[in-house]
């Protein structure tokens, strides 16, 4: 029994270490940024983003809410909201991202571990729902310095090039 103890002592912070280990490239974005966007229609917005550790660590909860400036084709303006959760896949070794957003999509994102380093996170679809069949999305974040960020969504439609449907700048919020 009295070895158990000792065995239980010894890993269970490597166990909570390996988690945190697992999302040590994404700790930039912890907090609260506001910023603006421009694309999604040539249409311009003005977004609120928050990226927090959930349920003990073992979730990074997103929320982005973009409101968009009225159009001609849409004159009160648009409101998006898509919320999600990153966790640590262990099995794969992966962090995945699923995304829900108000119109319906619901992303299943991996980090693309190749094209990413300390500045730069690339997501990349391996599933959506409710989008045309052999469709994908990539959203990119990139660090500008230690309270700016860049992320870029792009959308590829069947045997298409990936295409910019929109881009934020972001600040942290002080």
């Amino acid at each position: 029994m009295k070895k158990i103890l000792i065995f239980i002592l010894l890993i269970l912070p490597t166990i909570s270490f390996c988690q945190d280990a697992n999302f040590e490239k994404l700790n930039f974005l912890f907090g609260e940024w506001s910023g603006t966007g421009s694309g999604f229609g040539n249409e311009k917005s003005k977004i609120e983003s928050g990226f927090q550790l959930s349920m003990n660590g073992k979730y990074i909860e997103v929320i982005n809410d973009s409101r968009f400036e009225p159009t001609e084709k849409k004159p009160e303006g648009e409101h998006h909201i898509d919320k999600g959760f990153i966790s640590f896949d262990k099995q794969r070794k992966l962090i995945i991202y699923r995304q829900f957003n108000i119109e319906g999509f619901v992303n299943q994102y991996v980090l693309n571990e190749s094209k990413s380093n300390d500045n730069l996170l690339v997501f990349e679809t391996e599933t959506i729902e409710n989008f045309v069949p052999g469709g994908k999305a990539r959203w990119t974040i990139i660090k500008l310095n230690e309270d700016q960020i860049k992320t870029t969504f792009d959308v590829s439609f069947p045997n298409q090039e990936y295409a910019c449907f929109g881009e934020n700048i972001l600040s942290r919020k002080k």
